[in-house]
């Protein structure tokens, strides 16, 4: 069986998308920032322990969207969507496939284009996708039992559609006091200055509002207009549950930003891997081929992920490096690129340790927190023991040095 990360058509929409093509800019935040305290006293180790996960023959599966879930019995299952736009649930610890709950593209149940989920419950489970400006709600069945429909918020701001719920970029949708917080991309039709990054959804009420988090001043609105947001806008968010707070940590960025639950409260703090040197935005390239290469070779910020069981943050970093001619960018920049460290955070923000990973072992975007630790896939396409069959991870726990 050969394993597709993504059909093609839904690989260039997913990647190339948010291919780095950006202009130079030296505008400063207006906001203050705090700078962390650093001691490097813990770091990730392998635990020997490990999952593996079968593939049946049919199975196509992409990394967009996976994410642990643990039902109110306590069962605990990994759960992730293939490029059939099928939900497949295995029991997490047992590495026994259960079952797939199937989303439909026509028809009276279909959603075109799904690309990430939040799972409420077994019978409840949230659809979003970037060419529909509408969340659905399914059950395992796969019916639609609500269409939520983007509207304006209270300030006259359009909802667009965006990747929320997705784990290559890790912005998993959060139900928060009986609301919906889902992210935004930037948008075309509004400055920077005004495009909020996270907007609230009340089924209950209908209504809409955007939160007071602005894209930070990266690029230039006429940037945007003429080259599109890049990498250079991505960004990652999550929430501790515990403390009450957003994280977000911007790919082009090395200031993370924590805001309260209604973003009332923002902080800004350097958050700086010392493998990074100088992030270095970059100027269009002549050809998507160039660009892919070029996003896989620069130095940046990645993803930002809460440990609720060690209360702790990961922040992944990925210094630059140089790849020889005939690789394929596009597969690497999905699975995880050649190089990269996790930063690790504690619930101060913190930095507490730093660790450096092996070239072409782990595929740093596909990973997940267990209360036995962090597991991150250790299948990487150019890992000499790559094995297309199987969804395979090892399991590493924060250590004092």
């Amino acid at each position: 069986m050969r394993i597709v990360i993504m059909k093609k058509n839904y690989l260039y929409i997913v990647v190339f998308a948010f291919i780095l093509f950006s202009c130079k800019k030296d505008k400063k935040s207006q906001d203050n920032i705090e700078q962390t305290n650093t001691s490097y006293n813990c770091e990730l180790v392998d635990t020997g322990s490990r999952l593996s996960y079968p593939l049946d023959n049919n199975t196509k599966y992409q990394f967009s969207a996976m994410f642990p879930f643990v039902d109110t019995d306590g069962k605990e299952y990994l759960t992730f969507l293939n490029s059939n736009h099928e939900i497949l649930f295995y029991e997490l610890m047992n590495e026994k496939f259960l079952f797939k709950i199937k989303i439909e593209n026509v028809g009276p149940n279909g959603i075109i284009g799904a690309s990430g989920y939040y799972i409420e419950n077994l019978n409840s489970i949230y659809i979003t996708t970037p060419v529909l400006p509408a969340l659905h709600r399914i059950n395992k069945e796969g019916d639609i039992l609500q269409k939520i429909n983007y509207g304006k918020t209270q300030n006259g701001y359009s909802i667009i559609p965006t990747f929320s719920s997705n784990s290559f970029f890790h912005t998993p949708l959060f139900i928060i006091d009986g609301v919906l917080y889902i992210t935004q991309k930037p948008n075309r039709m509004s400055p920077l200055s005004s495009t909020p990054v996270s907007v609230v959804i009340d089924t209950l009420n209908n209504s809409f509002r955007e939160l007071p988090l602005i894209f930070p001043p990266l690029i230039d609105d006429d940037c945007m207009d003429r080259l599109g947001g890049g990498f250079n806008l991505s960004f990652s968010r999550d929430f501790n549950e515990k403390d009450r707070l957003f994280v977000y940590s911007f790919y082009f960025d090395e200031n993370i930003y924590i805001a309260s639950v209604n973003h009332d409260k923002i902080r800004k703090i350097c958050i700086k891997s010392k493998y990074i040197d100088k992030i270095i935005m970059k100027e269009k390239a002549n050809d998507m081929l160039t660009g892919a290469k070029q996003d896989y070779e620069t130095p940046m910020y990645g993803n930002l992920i809460y440990d609720k069981y060690r209360n702790v943050y990961y922040r992944m970093a990925y210094p630059k490096v140089e790849l020889e001619d005939g690789v394929n960018y596009v597969e690497l920049t999905v699975h995880g690129r050649k190089r990269f460290s996790i930063i690790i955070l504690d619930c101060d923000f913190n930095i507490i340790g730093e660790t450096l990973f092996p070239e072409y072992v782990y595929s740093p975007s596909v990973l997940f927190v267990h209360k036995n630790g962090l597991y991150i896939c250790n299948n990487h396409p150019k890992n000499s023991s790559f094995n297309e069959d199987i969804l395979s991870f090892s399991c590493f726990k924060l250590s004092k040095k």
